[in-house]
């Protein structure tokens, strides 16, 4: 829009209705956002010490030079890249459904980074911050645990 006034008479009157209920329905709500990171040496361990094909591969880059293992190397790569994108899917939807009875609206974003985890914004009356914090705080318990 060129201007504020163009804002103003073009989007705001003609749409204020429209606006006006929007803002009704955010009334006593947040938005919070729940990011969570993979630790790299773990989740690659991790990653290797569930898969046989994995271990193999990096078996093969142990025992020999770097131009010889560059083809394990892109395998072993690709392969962890695979597997923590599954693992974040998975991770994902426990939180989504830990998080379900909370939260009004939950939109998953994006990860921003390779080691990402989770990524989710969600919507939830301000009331119910401290069960929010509570069950957050369960999950990233089990997670430091290793119980998950």
């Amino acid at each position: 829009m060129a201007d504020a006034e163009a804002v103003a008479s073009e989007l705001l009157r003609e749409h204020h209705d429209e606006f006006a209920q929007a803002l009704d329905a955010l009334d006593g709500h947040a938005q919070y956002i729940v990011r969570g990171r993979y630790a790299e040496e773990a989740i690659i361990a991790e990653v290797v010490s569930e898969s046989d094909q994995a271990r193999a591969l990096l078996e093969d880059i142990r025992n020999k030079p770097d131009e010889a293992s560059r083809n394990s190397q892109m395998g072993l790569g690709e392969f962890i890249a695979n597997a923590i994108e599954y693992k974040r899917e998975v991770d994902t939807k426990m939180v989504i459904d830990v998080l379900d009875e909370l939260a009004t609206e939950v939109n998953v974003r994006p990860p921003t980074h390779e080691y990402d985890a989770v990524h989710v914004a969600l919507l939830a009356e301000l009331e119910r911050e401290p069960d929010l914090e509570a069950v957050l705080d369960r999950l990233a318990e089990r997670w430091v645990s290793g119980s998950d």
